[in-house]
């Protein structure tokens, strides 16, 4: 009977109802889209960042983070792969082989960084062939050729199918030289490995180095909304901690990490003031509601209605309008999400070198985290149920007679 009173009640003024639907609509909304974006472009810099290199989670030789030595390389384990893909929690396994060398060009010279891959497979996973801007991809896992990233390229000033020269150190102390035709130049998203990255197949790799079946590590890669710490507790207790070693992300990039968390902090601050505004708003508008109708009130209360039965109807009231406007605040939500999760937003001018100073590709990317949607419905709800009572605290000191006479 209550909640029929309370839904009838909110019809009766339709004005009032629209506007204050419409203050919790757009509360939701905004919370919903700033969460959404600071979201979106932290995932993406990972993203970028991790499953071109890294990975989220990656497993190495015990030993070998420490020095990164060649020599610390680990012989590839059928076993060890197959142990991996059977955790749900791990959609793709990498192998990689990471090293440094110097690259020589015509009269530049440059550090870079040597990532032996399997073409297939990255391919199949990060889709490294829509990252080619000139040339073509790499075809099999000993195709004679490398992929240069596109910073590198350009302060080489080569083009494909220039020859580059690699120069470094082999496995047990051997010398890697070797000539490479530039097959393809490819844009990585992180400006830092966009700067110094050259892609080799795996095999070549390995021959070059003179570290045939070896590999620097394995890079696993997850659901973006994986608990990789979690993740990283089972595997160590299913695998050999006396032969292999696992790292996170956040382990192997703490510069990231750190800068991702100190960045938020500053995004939590500027949510909590929008949360301190919208609570005004969604206050002031249950307050004008309150007062329009004091003589209602004042009459229900004279002819016997008891004061807490009314403040619970104006409770139902509140709850009511605010669930209203959650549903179309987290429906307006989902809409503009997925708009700009398929159309994201390029950034240009002084605020896309601002982003790349940072390490960030300067694309805004929205996060369809369904964890978004739900916690800030709950944040705007519970503020909304908090401000509601004020109301029926007010409602039950109030007088029938002055109520009547106003």
């Amino acid at each position: 009977m209550f909640l029929k009173i309370a839904w009838l009640n909110i019809w009766r003024n339709k004005r009032r109802t629209l506007i204050t639907t419409a203050s919790v609509f757009f509360a939701v909304l905004l919370a919903i889209l700033m969460r959404s974006v600071t979201s979106g472009v932290y995932e993406n810099m990972i993203h970028n960042t991790v499953s071109y290199s890294s990975g989220y989670i990656q497993i190495h030789q015990k030993g070998y983070w420490d020095g990164q030595a060649i020599d610390n390389y680990f012989e590839e384990n059928e076993k060890l792969n197959q142990l991996l893909l059977n955790n749900r929690e791990v959609t793709h396994i990498m192998p990689r082989m990471e090293t440094f060398a110097m690259a020589s060009y015509a009269d530049k010279t440059k550090g870079v960084l040597i990532l032996g891959i399997d073409p297939d497979k990255e391919k199949r996973v990060n889709k490294l062939n829509e990252k080619i801007v000139k040339g073509a991809y790499l075809e099999t896992i000993n195709d004679n050729a490398v992929l240069m990233s596109q910073g590198l390229a350009s302060k080489f000033n080569i083009s494909t199918n220039d020859t580059v020269v690699l120069l470094g150190q082999g496995y047990h102390a051997s010398s890697a030289a070797g000539k490479f035709r530039v097959k393809g130049i490819v844009k990585l998203g992180s400006p830092e490995l966009n700067n110094n990255t050259v892609y080799m197949p795996i095999q070549q790799a390995q021959f070059l180095h003179g570290a045939e079946n070896r590999l620097t590590a394995i890079s696993i890669m997850l659901h973006k909304s994986s608990n990789i710490d979690k993740l990283k507790s089972t595997l160590q207790n299913q695998i050999d901690p006396n032969k292999y070693e696992i790292m996170t992300w956040k382990e192997m990039m703490p510069e990231m990490d750190q800068f991702i968390e100190a960045d938020s902090t500053g995004h939590f601050i500027i949510i909590g003031v929008l949360y301190f505004i919208i609570s005004f708003g969604l206050f002031g508008t249950l307050l004008m509601m309150t007062f329009e109708r004091n003589h209602e009130f004042g009459i229900l209360i004279a002819i016997g209605m008891k004061k807490k039965f009314l403040a619970f109807i104006l409770l139902l009231e509140s709850l009511m309008i605010s669930l209203i406007g959650c549903l179309a605040g987290v429906i307006g939500g989902v809409l503009v999400v997925k708009w700009f999760t398929k159309n994201p937003i390029y950034l240009s001018g002084d605020l896309r070198t601002f982003y790349e100073n940072y390490g960030i590709e300067p694309i805004i990317y929205f996060s369809g985290n369904k964890n978004i949607f739900i916690f800030q419905t709950l944040i705007v709800l519970t503020l909304s149920v908090i401000i509601a009572l004020y109301p029926g605290l007010k409602l039950m000191r109030l007088k029938p007679i002055e109520a009547i006479n106003s």
